[in-house]
């Protein structure tokens, strides 16, 4: 293995640790009770949900996903072309 491959070996995995956190921070989107019981979602964090921390989480991680496909598909072009 060249420096390049270990390089973008760690760069990988530590994209994917990073997604795999964010993902798991993330709530459930699972909103059985309020269907059942006819609950709304005319609340402060309802009508502000953008800037809720589960908005702020499912941006970044939105961005980390890109993020990783690109590092991935990167890392596998130059490992063709390099060698």
């Amino acid at each position: 293995m060249n420096a390049f491959e270990i390089v973008s070996a760690i760069l990988l995995l530590i994209a994917c640790i990073v997604l795999v956190v964010l993902v798991m921070l993330q709530e459930s989107k699972d909103k059985m009770s309020q269907t059942l019981t006819g609950g709304t979602n005319e609340s402060y964090l309802g009508r502000n949900s953008g800037r809720t921390l589960d908005a702020m989480l499912a941006k970044i991680t939105k961005v980390a996903a890109i993020v990783f496909f690109v590092l991935t598909i990167l890392v596998s072009v130059f490992t063709v072309y390099i060698k």
